[in-house]
Order: C-alpha cells, then structure tokens, then sequence
C-alpha cells in the first residue's frame, strides 16, 4: 500500500506548528523574543526580557509583576509594547531616562509653564530611545508576567504607526528645528511673565525688611537691617525708606540707649578720667603762658 504524501501547506502548517511549539530561548538569564518590524524585507529586532529582580523596589506589590524589558527599538511607545504583549493586562510602563534636545527641553518648559493654557496650540516633539535602551513593565497578576516569559516562539510584529502618533524621520527634524526657535511674540511673553514675578518677590522680600526692622524684641532691642541702594532700568537710584513715625521712634530709641550706656564699661571710664588730666594740663599750660606773657609787657609783683 503507498503511503499517502503530504501536501505542501500541511507542511507549512506542520513546520508553523512545530516551530510555535518550541519556547523562547535563553542568554544570560534573559529570555529572547525575536519582532518582524519590517514585514516586507523580514527585518526582526530581538527584545531581551525577564523578571525584574532589584532591591531598588520598595513596593513589594509589584515586585513578582515587574518585567525587564531591554533593547528597546528607538520609536517604542506605550501602544507599541501593549499590543506586543496583547492579551496580558498591563498595569504601568516606565522607561529609563534619556537625554533630551534643545527643542524637547523648550516643549517641557512651555508645558510646565504656569501660561501652559495658552500655549495648546504648541506641537509636542516624540520621545526617541537610544541604542539599548529599557523599561519596566507592570503586568496586573503574577500570572500575566510568568506567561509572558514561558510563551511559545511565534512570529510577532511591531505594531506601524498610525495618525495620532507624532512624525519621525526628516519631518521629526523639521519639527525640533522649529520648536528649538520659539515665536519671538511667545518668548517676549514669556520674558515679561518671568519679569513680573521677579519683580513681585523683589517687592515683597522689601517688605518683610521693613517689618522686622520696625519690630522690637524682647529686649527692646530693633533688628538693624542693611539697605542696598539699587539701580532701575531708567537709570535712577532707588533706597530703601522708612515712615516717619518709624524714623522719630527710632530716634528715641537710640538716645535713650546712648544715655543708659555712658560710663557702662571699664575702658569708658578709664578714657573719661583721661581726658580730664589732659583738659587739665592744657589749661595748666595755658594759664603758665599767660603769666609769662604779663611778666614781659609789665614788671611783675607778685607780693
């Protein structure tokens, strides 16, 4: 009896099955998953992935959740890895930090500006990964986690773009040469809300000088505060001043501090009997000249 020949598609499918039946394999403790990203030419960019194990975790509710994901290709999003791991719930998805342009820092402040309500209308530049970047993904069980990494080696495909994403390529370019020149209307307005604020802080931290030095302590004692003279953009000088009820009680202050603190210390008094020997030998020598003097101009009888 001859035996019956298999068809060229049962081989396919039994060749497609065989090989979906082998699990993916291992290097250096990382599983290899192999991603067609260019179907037409059969291009595939292999991921190396496993359970992530780190004492950084201090949440030990994701720690059995969390997936080391490595080589990331350069235009992964979060879309890109949920429909990758299709099927399997994922929590959260972060990414280790990378550099950022000139024109990515420009986009970050105009966003984290407080006017961020009148800039809507500027366009955000996507994010590209550097060679061999990485990220960690929270699946929702332990489940989830330990079936991605024992699944069987199928063909995966990286997921295309579609409209919502941002450009890449020469039109990426395009795009962070215009965001790195911001309109001179948007970046004027910018420079006049920073100076407003600067302003603002200057006038109060003024204020605040003049409500300590007006103060007394306990003592009775005023905080001295220092006054800078500072200059305006006109050219005129501006120095801190104070009201006059202020400038009289100060006054007051003073004297009265000067008239308690005479002949308070040692040296004080030892100066003052000082200056009285002096005051007293000046008069001595003066009165000495003028008797020699009257001796001169007329004869002299003292008895």
């Amino acid at each position: 009896m001859a035996k019956a020949k298999k068809s060229p598609v049962a081989k396919q499918v039994v060749s497609s099955e065989e090989k979906s039946s082998k699990l993916l394999e291992d290097f250096q403790g990382f599983k290899i998953l192999p991603v067609v990203v260019d179907s037409a030419k059969s291009v595939r960019h292999y991921f190396y992935m496993r359970k992530h194990e780190s004492k950084a975790i201090v949440d030990e509710d994701i720690k059995d959740r969390t997936l080391f994901l490595l080589n990331l290709p350069a235009d992964t999003t979060d879309r890109h890895i949920r429909k990758l791991f299709k099927g399997h719930a994922i929590e959260q998805i972060t990414y280790k930090d990378f550099g950022s342009s000139a024109a990515e820092e420009y986009h970050k402040r105009a966003v984290n500006d407080e006017t961020k309500e009148n800039n809507k209308h500027v366009r955000e530049l996507r994010k590209l990964f550097t060679c061999g970047s990485s990220a960690h993904v929270v699946f929702t069980t332990e489940e989830d986690l330990s079936s991605v990494l024992n699944m069987r080696r199928v063909e995966k495909k990286w997921a295309s773009d579609d409209s919502t994403e941002q450009p890449l390529g020469f039109e990426r370019y395009v795009l962070a040469y215009d965001l790195s020149r911001p309109n001179a209307a948007e970046l004027q307005q910018e420079v006049d809300s920073y100076m407003m604020k600067f302003k603002a802080d200057e006038y109060q931290k003024e204020r605040e000088k003049l409500e300590r030095m007006n103060q007394m302590d306990d003592d009775g004692f005023t905080t001295v505060v220092r006054h800078k003279k500072t200059k305006a953009s006109d050219g005129t000088i501006h120095v801190g001043s104070i009201t006059a009820e202020a400038a009289e009680a100060q006054k007051v202050h003073q004297a009265k501090k000067k008239k308690e603190l005479v002949n308070f210390y040692r040296f004080q008094m030892r100066e003052k009997k000082q200056n009285e020997l002096v005051d007293l030998r000046r008069r001595f020598e003066e009165d000495k000249a003028k008797i020699a003097q009257l001796k001169q101009t007329r004869k002299f009888k003292p008895y």
